[in-house]
């Protein structure tokens, strides 16, 4: 008979971390108890063991992700080769363009995004890092959509992991394989004011050395200053920047060779 090391509250409360970390809005005790199947008093004690570490807060009758869970994840996210790689690569693109820029990972909802470095000018408009941005309306999350999760749009959908953030978010499942078609056919990603309002995007895949989209490098700027005239021009520096952070990542010897 095979002995179990598993302990069971420490199961459920890494169930309740995960279920917490992926809702924007935050749940509920009713709500924790119902969709995790554990007793109320269970569910709370977790809850409030996980409050006092910093792990979850409370906000009403909502808990959301902690502050300290937040930290853990982007103290684990910094340690990776890609945003130290990534990081040179992103302050160039930054001051070729004039443009906000950033690094993003995939997420179950979207795109990640975990380094920005802000414009030299001082009419910004960026996220920050740890910010989640949905699939359907930001051009990294595009970008995860085109090359990762094409035939999976209606179940993301379904899933209720498009938002409409502006009247200009793409919300429909045709409509969007349309514009995943163009994204494939250019290599890049435009967010034309979908996440927020007179707000101009583009990203560019970083790939791994067997060739799979495993990040994106983006710019935003106000539509008033990234006008679409400038979109394929802008788009040949990203790429290229998205070119250069997969060669220092994934094949540093290439880049050596290279300078």
């Amino acid at each position: 008979m095979m002995v179990s090391y598993v302990i069971p509250n420490l199961a459920n409360a890494c169930r309740m971390i995960d279920v917490l970390s992926s809702s924007e809005h935050g749940l509920s005790l009713s709500e924790l108890e119902q969709r995790l199947i554990i007793p109320r008093t269970t569910a709370f004690r977790i809850l409030q063991t996980l409050c006092q570490q910093q792990l979850v807060e409370k906000h009403g009758k909502k808990y959301l992700a902690g502050t300290q869970l937040y930290k853990l994840g982007l103290s684990l996210l910094a340690s990776q080769p890609i945003k130290q790689c990534a990081l040179p690569m992103l302050q160039q693109l930054s001051l070729s363009t004039g443009f906000s820029c950033h690094l993003a990972l995939p997420h179950a909802r979207g795109s990640l995004l975990v380094e920005v470095y802000d414009s030299p000018n001082p009419l910004r408009m960026a996220a920050r890092p740890g910010t989640v941005v949905p699939f359907n309306c930001s051009a990294s999350g595009k970008l995860f959509l085109a090359f990762r999760h094409f035939d999976e749009v209606s179940t993301l959908i379904d899933g209720g992991c498009f938002e409409s953030r502006t009247p200009q978010s793409i919300m429909g499942a045709a409509e969007m394989k349309s514009e995943l078609q163009r994204v494939l056919a250019r290599g890049y990603a435009t967010d034309e004011q979908e996440y927020h309002n007179d707000v101009r995007c583009l990203a560019a895949p970083v790939r791994d050395e067997h060739g799979l989209v495993t990040a994106a490098i983006g710019v935003s700027a106000p539509a008033v200053l990234f006008k679409k005239h400038q979109i394929q021009d802008i788009a040949a520096l990203v790429k290229q920047s998205a070119i250069d952070v997969s060669l220092a990542t994934y094949r540093p010897q290439l880049m050596a060779m290279a300078k």
